[in-house]
């Protein structure tokens, strides 16, 4: 894992890119975001060419929740967004982020330490690398930080929590990461979608009706509308889905999709959160750890708890939304889909417990 972050040659370069695309005539934009532990996040985009590339720059400056600016950095291609916000269980927070295409930084807003990571071989070659996600797992107690070359599988790097944080090489075979929609994963998700359409599975829940897309753009382009009310189709509720992937071999796993608020309709037939398992990859646990991992990103969205749903017959879902700590509420029957239905809530900050270890929103 070479890394040329502090290097004289690496630091040129960024020092030479960075006076060409901050500048005033390329100014864009100015964008405010808020994270769950109320740090906030302002970005100021820039647009501009370097060696004859279109560029989407950005320059962000994070705040405390008493308005004490504690980073600035600029991101000399922001094309893939990274910006997470990780607590760990000891009380300390964590902001991962990226400076560059190739590069992504770990920062301790306690210490004010920062791991700053740049591929070497990216700087050699140019490679087209996405660093897309990280991910805290408390049960090891490190970061995985992860990224793709399109059409590749995942390369993930392991830190634990040391000053400075040290690399390491063992990543569990197992171990998943949920990661948005982008039009890079295409391949995937048509792979993902015609493995239930063999299967003779009509649904793909959580997917943010990914069965009913013949064409897979289509289908990206139908997903960027879903994020808020002006933009979402009348017929479907403001939402955001997540791709499940197997950090392993790049193999997407399942879908879970967030809604947003609930009407009438989805409070008794979908309810906040719905979820699928690919047909070869079930009876692995995936599901629970699906559910888990997104209730953090349904407390951003406000939620103390989020309602779900399952079928009377379908124990395997039962199982799941109990494992994760759901609370029965009532069972009804459903005229529409003449079937009973079983309403279960689950709170997005367990009782008696911390604030959650992470947001798991990876872009």
């Amino acid at each position: 894992m070479g890394n040329v972050a502090f290097s004289p040659e690496y630091a040129e370069r960024y020092q030479k890119q960075s006076e060409i695309l901050f500048q005033e005539k390329n100014r864009l934009s100015k964008e405010e975001g808020c994270f769950a532990n109320g740090y906030f996040l302002l970005c100021e985009g820039f647009g501009g060419e370097i060696d004859g590339e279109e560029r989407l720059a950005a320059r962000f400056s994070l705040f405390t929740p008493n308005h004490e600016l504690i980073l600035s950095y600029d991101c000399l291609d922001n094309s893939h967004p990274l910006c997470e916000m990780i607590t760990h269980r000891n009380g300390s927070v964590y902001y991962v982020f990226r400076r560059d295409r190739f590069g992504f930084s770990i920062f301790n807003l306690n210490t004010l330490a920062e791991h700053r990571y740049y591929s070497e071989e990216a700087f050699k070659t140019g490679s087209d690398f996405i660093w897309c996600g990280a991910e805290y797992y408390p049960e090891r107690d490190t970061i995985f930080v992860v990224g793709q070359m399109p059409g590749a599988p995942f390369e993930v790097y392991e830190f634990d929590f040391s000053e400075p944080m040290t690399c390491i090489a063992h990543i569990p075979d197992d171990a998943l990461i949920l990661t948005l929609p982008v039009p890079e994963f295409a391949d995937e998700m048509e792979d993902f979608r015609d493995e239930y359409i063999n299967w003779g599975e009509e649904n793909i829940y959580g997917s943010a009706l990914l069965g009913s897309f013949e064409d897979i753009a289509e289908w990206f382009t139908f997903v960027d509308t879903l994020g808020s009310r002006k933009t979402a189709p009348s017929y479907y509720m403001p939402s955001t889905p997540f791709i499940a992937f197997r950090m392993s071999d790049g193999i997407p796993v399942g879908m879970i999709e967030i809604k947003h608020e609930l009407n009438d309709y989805m409070s008794k037939h979908g309810g906040h959160i719905s979820y699928s398992v690919r047909p070869s990859e079930r009876r692995r646990g995936y599901g629970k750890r699906m559910l888990a991992m997104v209730l953090p990103y349904a407390k951003l969205l406000g939620h103390s708890k989020v309602l779900v749903v399952c079928h009377t017959d379908n124990e395997p879902s039962r199982r799941t939304i109990l494992a994760d700590g759901g609370v029965y509420e009532q069972t009804y029957f459903s005229e529409l889909d003449n079937i009973y239905n079983e309403n279960y809530w689950i709170r997005t900050t367990p009782a008696n417990t911390a604030e959650p270890s992470q947001a798991n929103i990876v872009s």
